[in-house]
């Protein structure tokens, strides 16, 4: 965006040093305290950005060099953009994941090895589940019908 021409002295980029003096003569009688009604400060301030803009704009080689940074923060922010859409986000939340405890994941993901007392309770587990399908199974299909 241009600010200091555009939205400050309002005139064209391509505008010549005659209508940046035009627009400065102008606004330099609106805002300059001695004969604005603005307040004290606001005139002020806007007079002292009015005097930048001015002395940037007036001055060939400050001019182009305004251009050219303003045309680098331009490109600037397009391979931005650019670079923000070529990014796959779901991978960039998983790069960026952490695991945060609770009272279920108190291990942050990881398994807890099984002592020697849960693995005989769970073999023991394991042992009546097979039985349990072993009695359905002769029930099923050895049993005779009444």
């Amino acid at each position: 965006m241009d600010v200091f021409r555009r939205l400050f002295l309002g005139v064209e980029p391509k505008a010549d040093i005659e209508e940046i003096k035009a627009a400065y003569r102008r606004l330099s009688k609106e805002y300059h305290p001695d004969t604005t009604s603005l307040p004290l400060r606001e005139a002020s301030e806007r007079f002292i950005r009015l005097r930048e803009a001015y002395n940037v704009l007036s001055r060939e080689e400050s001019r182009r060099f305004y251009d050219w940074t303003l045309a680098q923060e331009a490109e600037s922010r397009r391979l931005q953009q650019l670079r923000s859409r070529l990014e796959d986000p779901y991978q960039q939340d998983l790069d960026s994941y952490q695991s945060v405890p609770d009272m279920v994941d108190r291990l942050g993901g990881r398994n807890m090895d099984l002592s020697d007392q849960a693995m005989t309770a769970l073999t023991i587990d394991i042992g009546i589940i097979i039985f349990c399908v072993f009695c359905l199974i002769y029930a099923v299909f050895f049993k005779e019908q009444y």
